[in-house]
């Protein structure tokens, strides 16, 4: 087996690091640089994919692309049944929802936020997408809140492949300097940052950087 990220600085694919590190594997990343006055992905990414997203996943001759498709694919083929509920479990649904929530709803109102807070829709705070930017944040921080007041992971009690998922989307609300009215997420966050396999994994980024 050879399992080789293809990474871009300042991204998800921190998340695909982690992954790899809870089960056990081995692998290589391989880092690019955004193009500095863009702040899009170089032209070397463009000679892996016609699509030039990171993450990407080299995995002998196949090269994947798209966030929760990579995860599903290393959980499949290497992950011998770790970090994912079997679909008769009760926590399974509560599993492929967060796995896929990720990177649709809660990606929407973050993306939108980001845009127009950098003024790429009219004045930043002023025009109709900052309006729905800051209710859909609101509504985003709300439901992840009231979720893990009531568990001790995403799916439930168990720690899962959707929390390394969704532990990127609590990061940004740390980040953003907002997580203090929110204890749940402030436990959660906790939690994650505590696993070894987090501190590995941004400790192997961070040095492939």
């Amino acid at each position: 087996m050879s399992l080789t990220i293809i990474h871009l600085e300042n991204s998800r694919s921190d998340r695909l690091v982690w992954l790899l590190e809870e089960l056990g594997l081995d692998y290589e990343v391989e880092t690019h640089q955004r193009d500095p006055q863009t702040q899009r992905a170089g032209a070397e990414l463009k000679k892996l994919h016609p699509y030039a997203k990171a993450p990407m996943l080299r995995d002998g001759e196949r090269m994947l692309i798209e966030s929760g498709a990579i995860f599903e694919y290393v959980l499949g083929r290497h992950g011998k049944g770790a970090l994912c509920p079997d679909p008769s479990d009760e926590d399974w649904p509560d599993y492929l929802q967060w796995m896929h929530f990720a990177e649709g709803s809660a990606m929407l109102p973050i993306l939108l936020d980001h845009f127009q807070a950098a003024g790429l829709a009219g004045p930043p705070g002023e025009s109709m997408l900052a309006a729905m930017a800051k209710d859909g944040m609101s509504q985003l921080y709300g439901y992840v809140e009231s979720v893990l007041a009531e568990r001790t992971w995403f799916a439930g009690e168990r720690f899962t492949a959707a929390d390394v998922m969704m532990g990127w989307v609590v990061e940004v609300v740390e980040t953003r300097g907002e997580i203090e009215p929110y204890p749940a997420m402030q436990r959660y966050l906790a939690a994650m940052k505590a696993r070894p396999a987090y501190q590995r994994a941004r400790e192997r980024a961070a040095a492939s950087a």
